[in-house]
C-alpha cells in the first residue's frame, strides 16, 4: 500500500468514496482518463491522488498542504517520474474501485500491462 509522509506522519494512501467522486471530479472525461493519468504519472493529477488517497485519515488535509509538501520533496529530489507513477498506480489503478477497468482496458494488449509492470518494477 501506498503511504505519504506529512507533518512528520506517514499515512497509508487508500481511497473511500468521497475520494472517488473528488477525482473524478478533477478528469473531464471521468474515470477513464483518471487511470491513465495516474498510470502516466501525469504530475497535474499526483496532488489530487494524495490529497484524495488521504481523506480517509480524517485530518481535512488542504490541497495546498500537499502540494507544498510535494514542492518540497521535489526540490530536494526526493520524489521523481517513478516515484509518481507507481503511487498513481497503487492508490488509484490498484484500487478495488478501478482495479477492473484496468483490467478491462489492458484485456487486448496483456503486453501492455506487462510492459507497465516492468517500468515500476
Amino acid at each position: 500500500m501506498a503511504t505519504f509522509k506529512l507533518g512528520g506522519k506517514e499515512y497509508e494512501l487508500k481511497l473511500t468514496y468521497e475520494s472517488v467522486k473528488y477525482l473524478n471530479k478533477q478528469c473531464q472525461n471521468g474515470a477513464l482518463e483518471l487511470v491513465g493519468k495516474a498510470l502516466a504519472g501525469d504530475f497535474e493529477i499526483f496532488p489530487h491522488v494524495i490529497h484524495a488517497g488521504l481523506f480517509h485519515a480524517g485530518k481535512n488535509f488542504a490541497l495546498e498542504t500537499v502540494e507544498n509538501e510535494i514542492e518540497k520533496l521535489f526540490e530536494e529530489e526526493k520524489i521523481d517520474m517513478e516515484y509518481v507513477m507507481k503511487t498513481g498506480k497503487e492508490v488509484v489503478a490498484d484500487s478495488f474501485f478501478y482495479k477492473s477497468l484496468l483490467k478491462k482496458m489492458m484485456k487486448d494488449d496483456p503486453k501492455a500491462m506487462e510492459a507497465l509492470e516492468e517500468l515500476l518494477s
